[in-house]
């Protein structure tokens, strides 16, 4: 059986990555703005096969159900309409199609979220034929949900330009080892503030499914444990899928990524909108409470003054510091949180960056920087990044006799380039990372070591990892292959000389 649902991901994935490859040629060069064409076609025959599923399962159940599709909505079954061509298909999907799914009934919820103004860009009549023959060849009523939410998790990987915020897909090997660090448990509620296309949330979802599962039912993919939750009980598993994750981001086009990427999870009952987190008005959710918060918040927003929100502890037109802050006050007491922050807000000597990580310091037990190299995020940018993993205080208090975890990370198993690879012949410490974090937090030269809250206070509340290595300059230096330096030159080479042949034909 596993062989099977194995065979049908490979088939599928290929058929999707087929599509993908032919909308990318027929014009839609921007990857989200694809993956969203795909995403809406996907959902249209998706749910003539759901409508389907459950008139049967009334039938057998002798329960009533009514059909979106009844009467006078039969023409907008998928294959009804699929069959056509040229122009009255064209037309149809855009003019009639689109609008019935914004504004279907049936406690459809998230369906009219996801077609909220969502826009047609398929670019002509042949592309939208050969896209709707592609789709109507994939069977989705023969997958489950894992399956469906890895596809579009692979769909998703394949986003290679950084958003106008600042916005990036967070890569989600290093997703995973936040969710470990901060150990997620059933019956807690999991927020992301800055929740792009879900990574973070969906990451503790199979975590928590994971530490509910019979060993013997876990299993690896791409390398990762998976487990299917099979201990849950009833009761539990209500809860993970509706009271248990919530998130917001500022970009509608991130959040309608989230709501398919939830949906094909089975997830579409959670909690997900489309909300500024840091800026403009606020409401009764911004005194709301969770267990766990983690987040990759925008590192390059700026925010004026007069729209920051009067909540937040440390005002400052950084998003970063405005996030931050955003996440101490987000957690209940003793609820535990992992965030990314750029480098800089660890070391900065502006008022508000050392303002924040006072604030932090007094608020929460703050266990462990682990200090990430640059190139982690390429291709979407260079800039070095940490992250903190930190606790709720019962009672703000700076107690200088805390201690805080270091872990300088040297490599994540990539290249660190932009030229991004993955292999064995890569640095990993991220195995090295977990081992110890697992084991109370043990100290391991050349990887890790405790620094005094005291010594901290006194260096300006300064948490960059650097400012306290004892290793520095005890290590031996490693260098860099001199075949991956050579690929990283020519590359640039290229890239200069696109620039030129640019430069001179407008100049011409």
């Amino acid at each position: 059986m596993e062989e099977k649902i194995l065979q049908l991901r490979e088939e599928y994935k290929q058929k999707i990555n087929r599509l993908n490859d032919y909308l990318w040629g027929a014009g839609l060069k921007d990857p989200i703005s694809r993956i969203q064409q795909m995403s809406f076609l996907f959902f249209l025959k998706m749910l003539e096969e759901q409508d389907i599923a459950l008139e049967k399962e009334a039938r057998l159940t002798r329960r009533p159900y009514k059909s979106i599709f009844e009467g006078e909505n039969e023409k907008y079954r998928w294959s009804n309409w699929v069959r056509k061509s040229g122009k009255e298909l064209f037309n149809f999907v855009r003019d009639e199609v689109f609008p019935f799914m914004e504004n279907i009934g049936n406690n459809k919820e998230i369906i009219r979220k996801m077609f909220y103004g969502a826009k047609f860009l398929i670019p002509d009549e042949v592309t939208l034929k050969r896209a709707l023959d592609i789709i109507d060849e994939i069977n989705f009523s023969q997958l489950d949900t894992d399956v469906k939410g890895d596809l579009y998790e692979d769909l998703l990987n394949q986003i290679e330009a950084a958003g106008e915020l600042g916005q990036f897909l967070t890569p989600r090997h290093i997703i995973r080892y936040i969710v470990a660090m901060v150990n997620p448990k059933i019956g807690e509620t999991v927020f992301d503030p800055a929740c792009g296309s879900g990574g973070f949330l969906l990451g503790a979802y199979e975590w928590i499914k994971l530490k509910n599962s019979d060993p013997k039912l876990v299993y690896q993919y791409n390398g990762f444990k998976r487990g299917p939750g099979d201990k849950l009980s009833k009761e539990q598993w209500k809860f993970l899928q509706q009271e248990t994750f919530f998130g917001q981001d500022v970009d509608p086009e991130m959040v309608r990524l989230t709501l398919m990427n939830f949906f094909l999870h089975g997830l579409e009952e959670s909690d997900i909108k489309r909300k500024d987190t840091v800026a403009g008005p606020e409401d009764e959710e911004d005194l709301r409470r969770y267990d766990v918060v983690m987040t990759n918040p925008p590192f390059a927003g700026k925010v004026d003054k007069e729209r920051i929100k009067r909540s937040l502890p440390v005002r400052s037109r950084k998003t970063q510091v405005l996030f931050l802050g955003y996440v101490i006050d987000a957690l209940k007491l003793n609820g535990r949180a992992g965030i990314i922050l750029p480098e800089g807000t660890l070391f900065g000597t502006n008022r508000d960056d050392k303002e924040i990580r006072r604030y932090l310091l007094e608020n929460c037990q703050l266990q462990a920087v682990v200090s990430m190299p640059a190139g982690i995020f390429q291709p979407y940018a260079g800039v070095k990044t940490s992250v903190l993993i930190f606790k709720k205080k019962p009672t703000p208090k700076l107690n200088e006799n805390e201690k805080i975890w270091f872990f300088n990370m040297q490599g994540d198993g990539s290249s660190l380039s932009k030229a991004k690879k993955f292999g064995p012949q890569y640095r990993n410490d991220i195995p090295k990372l977990l081992e110890l974090w697992n084991n109370n937090r043990a100290v391991e030269k050349p990887y890790s070591w405790f620094t005094p809250v005291k010594e901290i206070i006194e260096n300006d509340y300064i948490l960059s990892a650097n400012a306290y290595n004892p290793y520095i300059g005890k290590e031996e230096k490693e260098y860099r292959d001199p075949k991956e330096i050579l690929e990283e030159i020519e590359e640039r080479e290229r890239e200069a000389k696109t620039l030129l042949d640019n430069i001179r034909r407008l100049i011409k």
